[in-house]
């Protein structure tokens, strides 16, 4: 039940820092959840995301985190796009990018905002106050769901009947009890489009992914060569994935975003795969400073455009692509040759091959060849 006169201060808050919705939920996440959490590590669908199992305690319950937290306040972002993110992906030739890295990094904006209004809980509420947004060992999508903002959807992220896939999260503990939002019924129903959409079949049963096969976690997170099996997958995807956020039914009530500070910026979004793949080192930290594609880094980066150039068909980039089958980075060596293996016609990769494969001393690279 709303106490209306302390949501209304924190729904102040919101509208005054630039957040679309604010909800309160008790510091703490339900069994449903813990256990799932459980069985996402015992499974190994985390992948090489060790930190996840070795703070998995503390990520159980903000309390775990905080002993002093009584009430957990959670503050949701619209970042909705202006088109629809699937279009994009017609286009070969293009490098696309995830709706969420489009913009200045949003952990630094957010977080900044949320600080402020912490400041001003503090000063009001006389009260102790902790801020995160997504880098702390913390369930901000099931606090979300508690606090009445959304629900987690078959595709395991948050969906809004006002903002659809499109939100980013942001959580203020307090130690002081409040008042407290319902928590928000499912509303997927018999819908399973983004289960079926998911181009590498990572959402394994409604509500259940396997970050190992998502595309967002190969590309941003994994540090290896990416799988044979997923590389055709990927498609022109360089960083991250949206298929399975773009293609839910709530995105069509969803608004677009209007923040200038986080609005998506041209400079990264409209970049050609030539381009990308153009970069050095130096011009590719300029290109992505002051955004979240700066922590994946220029090597796996390189791996991903090498992925979608050999995805592409486009033959033109086959000069951007062989200069790295002579990059001191193995990760990068097998990437190209695995690329222009897509790009040639098989007497062009043979003579290539010939010329190349006596050089290569890597045993994993080598194997690319074969």
């Amino acid at each position: 039940m709303k106490n209306i006169k302390n949501y209304e201060f924190f729904t102040n808050l919101a509208d005054e820092f630039g957040f679309n919705v604010v909800g309160i939920t008790p510091a703490q996440t339900t069994n449903f959840n813990q256990k799932g959490l459980d069985e996402f590590i015992q499974k190994k669908y985390h992948g090489s995301l060790t930190w996840i199992e070795e703070k998995k305690d503390l990520r159980k319950s903000p309390k775990n985190l905080w002993p002093e937290a009584k009430s957990a306040i959670v503050f949701g972002f619209n970042y909705g796009p202006q088109n629809n993110p699937l279009l994009e992906l017609n286009e070969n030739s293009n490098a696309y990018v995830a709706v969420y890295a489009r913009r200045k990094d949003y952990h630094k904006v957010l977080k900044g905002r949320l600080k402020q209004i912490a400041s001003k809980i503090v000063s009001e509420l006389k009260a102790k106050v902790k801020v995160f947004v997504d880098t702390a060992p913390i369930m901000e999508k099931p606090l979300a769901h508690s606090a009445g903002i959304g629900w987690q959807g078959k595709h395991t992220n948050l969906v809004s009947r006002k903002y659809g896939s499109w939100l980013l999260l942001g959580v203020i503990l307090i130690d002081k009890h409040l008042d407290y939002q319902s928590t928000h019924n499912d509303n997927c129903g018999t819908c399973s489009k983004c289960i079926k959409i998911c181009p590498t079949d990572a959402i394994i049963e409604p509500y259940k992914l396997d970050a190992r096969k998502c595309i967002s976690y190969l590309t941003i997170e994994h540090k290896e060569q990416i799988p044979t099996e997923f590389r055709k997958a990927i498609g022109n995807r360089i960083f991250g994935c949206d298929d399975c956020l773009a293609i839910c039914p709530w995105n069509n009530f969803a608004v677009t975003v209007n923040d200038i500070k986080l609005n998506e910026d041209n400079k990264i979004n409209l970049i050609s795969l030539k381009e990308w793949l153009s970069l050095d080192e130096k011009s590719f930290r300029k290109l992505t400073s002051g955004t979240t594609i700066k922590r994946t880094g220029y090597t796996r980066m390189m791996r991903n455009c090498l992925i979608a150039a050999g995805n592409s068909g486009d033959k033109a980039l086959i000069k951007n692509v062989k200069k790295f089958i002579k990059s001191e980075n193995t990760l990068l060596r097998g990437a190209s040759i695995w690329s222009l293996r897509q790009l040639m016609t098989a007497d062009e990769f043979a003579i290539l091959k010939y010329k190349n494969i006596a050089l290569e001393k890597e045993s994993d690279v080598k194997k690319e060849w074969i």
